[in-house]
């Protein structure tokens, strides 16, 4: 039984994706229960894929950006933050696989989840052959393949493993933080994101019209920017709504 992971997946936006390393297939468990998750980590694990676990929700929208699943294994009852919150806020940027896991067999629970965006929905109860055959129909199987997952946008290029941006091969040396705020507002490229998204997408907490962390950390992106030969204007402030990320820079 249940309970006894190629590339980031992003939204058309002219992302491009290349890779460099031999690696297994992500599948990320995002499950507070530690009973179910090492039981799924090792069953999974058996099968050929790298395994990385979540055992709380306010920290699985960080560690998607930071991982860069092939699938994500999402439990609805979290204790923190249950698993319908993070579908929606994970389908603003991510499109890779998202599998609910729930100990609910309701009609109505199997609606909700495929409404927010969720690809499958599996009982906790259910054979585990039964998980990996809804794994495998998702297109992602256990296989070597070559998964450095560095993402371009042009000739910028994030490295989810390195944590750090590229430009002509020279590292622009962000923090993890500031790698996270610049990836994501990078995946809405083209589009407006304001800070509240950005906060409750990466801090799980709401914008109260005064907090100027995001401003402070954007200021620091476009100043290591510049320092390599980039454009600040990548960055782009709109006034009272957010930030745009536009590239190249008209």
């Amino acid at each position: 039984m249940i309970y006894q992971q190629t590339s980031i997946k992003l939204k058309d936006r002219g992302v491009k994706t290349y890779k460099n390393f031999c690696l297994m297939k992500k599948i990320l468990i995002i499950e507070d229960d530690n009973l179910v998750s090492f039981t799924l980590k090792a069953q999974l694990e058996n099968r050929g894929f790298e395994v990385t676990q979540v055992f709380n929700g306010s920290a699985a929208v960080r560690k998607v950006i930071n991982v860069n699943p092939d699938v994500i294994l999402l439990d609805i009852g979290l204790p923190d933050k249950n698993g319908y919150d993070i579908c929606k806020e994970l389908r603003q940027f991510y499109e890779g696989g998202i599998i609910f896991l729930t100990a609910s067999e309701s009609v109505e629970a199997e609606v909700t989840s495929f409404g927010l965006g969720a690809d499958d929905f599996v009982v906790k109860g259910a054979p585990f052959e039964v998980l990996y055959q809804r794994i495998k129909r998702l297109g992602v199987r256990p296989q070597q393949i070559d998964v450095n997952q560095a993402i371009l946008f042009d000739d910028i290029e994030f490295q989810p493993n390195n944590s750090d941006c590229f430009y002509k091969s020279k590292a622009i040396g962000l923090t993890q933080e500031e790698y996270e705020l610049f990836y994501f507002i990078a995946t809405k490229r083209g589009q407006v994101v304001s800070r509240q998204m950005i906060l409750k997408v990466l801090k799980g907490a709401d914008y109260n019209g005064i907090d100027r962390s995001i401003d402070i950390k954007v200021a620091r992106i476009r100043s290591k920017l510049k320092k390599i030969g980039l454009p600040s204007q990548i960055i782009q402030s709109i006034r009272s709504k957010g930030y745009q990320f536009i590239y190249p820079v008209q």
